[in-house]
């Protein structure tokens, strides 16, 4: 029997470390999503590293302080880290995961790494900088589907077929997101926008709305000219519309007491209270107007 144990421990040993390897690293919402979604069915766990409190925008400071030692850890049982390097290049994932294990594979889900590569759309702020907030645009999550779905085929063979189906159930769910947002923007006769966030700026690219005014100030900072330009446009142009990814506060009912053209829009940089489920990947992405 010592024998037999002796003889099945030298090839756990001898096995590469990949194919003892299961899980995948993520840390944005987006990536969890996409990954989950095609390996559902399949033994091969996801996860999401960063604290569910945590932006993108501070994430970086999280790896670099308490994050560094959990995820070192985890990269040493995982095989793929899923990033959005291309899009976002301070993406702190790879570089750290793969202290803590070399063989790592990274996957971009913003740039598909091969010879004809694929790229998400992207749009650019007033200042020049490009947005990182690409999968606001339901467009750029069937490129990013795709590139991720073509990578993971490719790592896990034996799942292709079954990658290949949640795939085109997710290109399903895809259209009937874009069906549902557009649908919306019609019912209420959205086109001309005032946006309140900047992470916005791709939603509105991607629904071709007219942005006719941006105030990206957190309101506390809003001067009285601020609010008297915000309530001199509204009461010239009713029919625009205020997009926010903030829950509506009092302060700005205060403000616009009888203004209801208000559309909040989860901005999903964050795991946050809704994280993303299994059952409904897209919850996150439709929206409704505020009451």
């Amino acid at each position: 029997m010592k024998r037999y144990i002796r003889f099945f421990a030298m090839i756990l040993v001898l096995l590469p470390t990949q194919l003892l390897a299961k899980d995948i690293l993520t840390t944005t919402p987006v990536t969890y999503m996409l990954a989950t979604q095609l390996m559902k069915g399949s033994a091969i766990t996801t996860t999401y590293l960063a604290p569910k409190r945590y932006g993108i925008e501070r994430l970086n400071n999280w790896y670099a302080s308490k994050g560094e030692a959990k995820v070192a850890e985890a990269a040493k049982t995982s095989t793929v880290a899923i990033t959005l390097k291309a899009l976002w290049p301070q993406d702190p994932l790879f570089i750290y995961a793969r202290q803590g294990n070399i063989k790592l594979i990274e996957i971009d889900a913003s740039q598909s790494l091969s010879p004809r590569s694929r790229g998400i759309a992207t749009v650019k702020s007033e200042q020049g900088e490009q947005s990182i907030y690409a999968w606001l645009n339901p467009n750029n999550l069937s490129t990013m589907l795709s590139i991720v779905s073509e990578d993971l085929k490719r790592v896990w063979p034996n799942y292709a077929e079954l990658i290949e189906k949640n795939q085109q159930q997710l290109l399903i769910d895809i259209r009937h997101l874009i069906n549902q947002q557009q649908q919306v923007l019609f019912d209420n006769e959205i086109d001309s926008v005032v946006l309140l966030s900047d992470q916005l700026e791709d939603f509105s690219s991607a629904n071709q709305l007219f942005v006719v005014k941006r105030l990206f100030k957190e309101e506390l900072e809003w001067t009285d000219q601020d609010k008297t330009d915000l309530k001199n446009l509204l009461a010239e142009s009713p029919e625009l519309w205020l997009l926010t990814t903030k829950k509506v506060s009092q302060q700005l009912r205060t403000l616009l007491p009888d203004f209801t053209n208000i559309l909040v829009i989860d901005s999903i940089d964050r795991w946050g209270s809704k994280g993303i489920t299994l059952e409904a990947p897209f919850q996150r992405w439709l929206f409704a107007t505020a009451e």
